[in-house]
């Protein structure tokens, strides 16, 4: 891993892995000028994301001299031993009630942020963001907050808060999330060039820009033959959310195909009638199986229908899912743009109010002899447009796939192992399948698809359950040897460099001077970094 990979793996870096990322920069008796350089952007990443804690301001300062550039402006703040100390074992709500002059900013807007990545206390958050909103005084935390009642739809407080607030990236980057969603990418473009002279280390930036540069009509999903399973097991409502939220979006006449998979808690005939009445007229068929065969057989079984064989393109669903519109046709243009890939997926989010990150993209982390350690599922809970790019990475998550059959059939990518029955990792080492016959996989984060099970609240907690999902990781270890796997990490970073170093060239072009000088001299230098069992990144 290089601290470039790392930085656009995150998006963003908060104080922790910053202070790594510079540390490991910075090592040795001379670091080059584009070392300093990075080192420095890493630090000013963590206090554009924490901007109430002075230490961390002034080691980006004392850093920055050497490379005689500006200082940031010092916070008046307490020190961040002094608001650790004041939060400790505190309710948020009730920190959050008390009068402005007893809580300080800092330490209103670190409960503000931590309210916003737990997903919880939506109207406590509001009420302290408006009074923010209506302060005299204007800071960058405004337009970062801002994000946060984007995030919960609330356009009127949202504008609020970017009325008169100075210059910042979470203000540019915002306007230029709105243009795009407007359609407007000649304003998108301005307001992330600009983005990009106050921070040119925010690669998502660049590979947006790269894709505007690029940009094709989506195609007709009635072009193509596509079929769309999804299965369940007693998860009659929400399986019908899901139908119904398949139904309201873009598919065309794709097929569809619901498997139910030995369900106890309702009647088949229960099924029947509601698929028929959410379908309204429009052909879905419903398979019924007497028995749970689990997520791999089940998988495999509604792949192998004679009918869904004869599709080009197979789209996976879970039974608890809500889907953007466009999602079919921007899955089917990624894989009819890019000959390689395989499989695509999306950006998933937790379907709390603010639409927290719960899962992007996945690559190894660590390999050896049947040893296989994942990075995280989603390094920063919170969602500032950082993860709506499109990358190949070793596995997206299954909630929302789609394949292009004929390529896997031609590679010989195996069906789902049915040894990870009844689920758990079958997904994510079938996209390890597809790197190890040749394929590619792509994350594409335009697309957000909301899981209505929280991964992260809802995560196994008995012991047994904890034991099945080690005890799938350990046979998933088992499957590979150690060459594979390390011709698989390497096969992987090669694919996402390559994407990365064609994004770089595309915008260039577009960055104004002082955003090229900074990214030509990091492609320059491409600053490798081997880690050591001494130091991993956190």
């Amino acid at each position: 891993m290089n601290i470039l990979f790392f930085l656009r793996f995150r998006g963003y870096l908060e104080t922790a892995p910053a202070m790594w990322a510079a540390q490991t920069l910075l090592q040795g008796a001379t670091p080059s000028p584009a070392s300093r350089e990075l080192a420095h952007a890493c630090l000013r990443h963590a206090c554009a994301l924490e901007p109430w804690d002075p230490e961390l301001v002034a080691l980006a300062n004392q850093l920055g001299q050497t490379l005689h550039l500006p200082p940031l402006p010092m916070p008046q703040a307490l020190r961040r031993a002094a608001v650790d100390a004041l939060l400790e074992g505190r309710d948020p709500q009730e920190l959050l009630a008390l009068p402005p002059a007893s809580l300080p900013a800092a330490a209103r807007l670190r409960l503000l942020l931590g309210l916003w990545a737990s997903g919880q206390h939506q109207q406590v958050f509001l009420q302290e963001t408006l009074r923010w909103s209506t302060e005299e005084e204007s800071t960058p935390a405004r337009a970062l907050l801002a994000w946060a009642a984007h995030a919960l739809g609330e356009t009127t407080l949202r504008d609020s808060l970017l009325h008169r607030v100075p210059p910042s990236i979470w203000r540019e980057n915002l306007l230029g999330h709105l243009a795009l969603a407007a359609g407007d990418d000649a304003r998108a473009c301005r307001h992330f060039q600009e983005s990009l002279v106050l921070e040119p280390a925010q690669p998502h930036l660049i590979e947006a820009l790269a894709l505007m540069a690029d940009r094709l009509p989506l195609p007709d999903p009635n072009q193509y033959r596509v079929h769309i399973l999804f299965y369940t097991f007693n998860k009659l409502e929400t399986t019908l959310r899901t139908l119904e939220s398949l139904l309201a979006s873009d598919i065309g006449d794709a097929a569809i195909t619901l498997l139910n998979n030995g369900s106890t808690a309702f009647a088949p005939k229960d099924l029947d009638a509601s698929v028929a009445r959410l379908a309204a007229g429009r052909p879905i068929q419903v398979v019924h199986l007497p028995v749970n065969i689990g997520a791999p057989a089940a998988r495999n079984w509604l792949w192998h229908l004679p009918e869904v064989q004869e599709a080009e393109f197979v789209a996976y669903l879970d039974d608890d899912v809500l889907l953007p519109r466009h999602w079919l046709r921007r899955f089917l243009a990624d894989l009819l743009i890019y000959p390689q890939t395989c499989a695509v997926g999306g950006k998933v989010v937790n379907p709390n109010p603010f639409h927290t990150i719960q899962y992007i993209y996945r690559y190894f982390q660590e390999v050896a002899h049947h040893h296989i350690r994942f990075t995280p599922n989603a390094p920063l809970a919170l969602d500032l447009g950082q993860y709506d790019v499109l990358r190949p990475c070793l596995s997206v998550m299954g909630c929302c796939h789609l394949f292009h059959r004929r390529r896997l059939e031609r590679l010989g990518v195996p069906d789902f192992d049915v040894r990870f029955t009844p689920s758990q990792v079958d997904d994510l080492e079938r996209d390890i399948q597809i790197w190890k016959h040749g394929g590619f996989v792509l994350y594409d984060g335009r697309v957000a698809i909301t899981h209505l099970q929280d991964a992260g609240s809802a995560a196994p907690k008995s012991e047994a359950s904890w034991a099945h999902v080690m005890g799938n990781h350990h046979k998933m270890e088992g499957k590979f040897t150690e060459r594979e796997l390390r011709d698989i990490h390497h096969a992987v970073h090669a694919a996402e460099a390559a994407w990365w170093d064609k994004a770089l060239e595309r915008a260039l072009p577009l960055l104004a001077p002082s955003a090229q000088s900074f990214w030509r001299r990091q492609r320059q230098e491409q600053l490798p970094l081997h880690a050591t069992a001494h130091q991993q990144s956190p």
